[in-house]
């Protein structure tokens, strides 16, 4: 009997080479797989803040409808911050959780989220009794940039009417 006519009637098991192959594709899909759960996660956080914002800033607009008080959004972007106050400086009291109305982003749940720019020379976006805004008093003559985050989308805010939406 030659070795050559010697067959393996049954080969159970894979050969080391098959098994790096799969280790190593398994490997990459993975390595993806995190780098996108990273990316999804940090633009959900993003996009949250921006739909919070839009949330807050109509709800201080609402407060100076139904309250009769002047209401003011303040962006302050050295603390990466932005909170809400009625006109006499006292905060807003925060209707979750209660509390001064203060957001503090870049941290927290906020993490991935920076104020980059606010176009409020006095600091503060002001609602008037009839809902109008204003830079501190003054009104808009046209649509303003509201506040960017990230340097990326901001929001704009609509002279005379408050209506807010969030560009690109």
């Amino acid at each position: 009997m030659n070795i050559t006519d010697i067959t393996l009637k049954n080969q159970n098991g894979f050969s080391l080479l098959e098994v790096i192959v799969v280790v190593v594709i398994v490997g990459v899909l993975a390595y993806f797989a995190v780098a996108n759960f990273g990316d999804s996660h940090s633009r959900l956080q993003y996009e949250s803040v921006l739909k919070k914002i839009v949330s807050d800033v109509r709800y201080a607009r609402e407060l100076a409808l139904t309250e009769g008080d002047e209401t003011r959004v303040y962006f302050d972007q050295t603390n990466n911050r932005y909170y809400l106050k009625w006109e006499d400086e006292n905060y807003i009291q925060n209707p979750i959780g209660g509390g001064d109305f203060i957001v503090q982003l870049g941290e927290g749940e906020f993490s991935q989220v920076n104020i980059t720019s606010s176009v409020f020379s006095a600091g503060w976006l002001n609602f008037d009794t009839k809902g109008a805004p204003s830079n501190a008093g003054v009104p808009f003559s046209d649509n303003q940039n509201l506040v960017s985050l990230n340097n990326a989308k901001s929001i704009t805010i609509t002279a005379n009417t408050g209506f807010l939406q969030i560009e690109n």
